[in-house]
């Protein structure tokens, strides 16, 4: 924790776990963080290590001490949790998880989830009736609909805010995505395109030559 005026270092915490990759607040002022749980070691930079002892998890902390309020994993040791984003569902609030998977076997891995859900209490992974590699590169939500980037299948995965599995838009190297909430609008970024997502897809728009988009975007406002 930082001064966000002079950046003075106020406190520092544990995560509750190893790796952690994006944290968000909770409408109770809490902080939930993912932590992918994968091990790495500096001097063998992002080589993972030892896999077989993978522990992910969603911890949330408090904000005044860092004391772990809470802590949850899925029953699939080998799916990572690494990006978060608010969602919604009937009135209540719903936190999509992008899950990125590290399994051994091939044939599993391309199967493996890319979403999970947590409800406040349950932490679920949601399937999906087509492949999509088992790497979920960004999240978002918008107009009822979570949006999962797939960048190893080309495209962007759309649920509903209870996970119901709704449709997949193919763009090569889909990975950034951003959200324009007051249009209802769903923008994602590939290798060549940024394409904007409506129930049924529009056109990919051409980039400049010699630009690669960003794996991550913020939202507009």
């Amino acid at each position: 924790m930082r001064n966000a005026a002079s950046l003075e270092k106020i406190a520092e915490w544990s995560s509750g776990g190893a790796d952690p990759h994006v944290l968000l607040l909770d409408a109770d002022g809490s902080l939930l963080v993912a932590n992918g749980g994968i091990l790495t070691l500096p001097e063998t930079g992002r080589l993972k290590i030892d896999l077989d002892h993978m522990d992910s998890s969603l911890a949330r902390l408090d904000t005044q001490s860092g004391a772990l309020l809470g802590q949850w994993r899925l029953p699939d040791t080998r799916l990572g949790l690494r990006h978060l984003a608010w969602g919604a569902h009937a009135g209540a609030r719903v936190l999509g998880i992008a899950l990125q998977a590290e399994h051994s076997e091939p044939a599993r891995k391309r199967e493996a989830p890319v979403l999970a859900l947590f409800d406040g209490k349950t932490l679920r992974a949601v399937q999906a009736p087509v492949a999509l590699t088992g790497y979920g590169g960004d999240i978002a939500f918008v107009a009822g609909h979570f949006a999962v980037s797939c960048p190893r299948a080309n495209g962007v995965a759309l649920y509903d805010g209870s996970g119901r599995w709704q449709r997949f838009h193919a763009l090569d190297g889909a990975c950034a995505l951003a959200t324009r909430p007051h249009a209802q609008q769903l923008w994602a970024g590939g290798s060549t395109q940024a394409m904007r997502l409506t129930n049924s897809g529009t056109p990919g728009q051409l980039l400049p030559g010699q630009i690669r988009l960003d794996n991550h975007w913020l939202d507009w406002v």
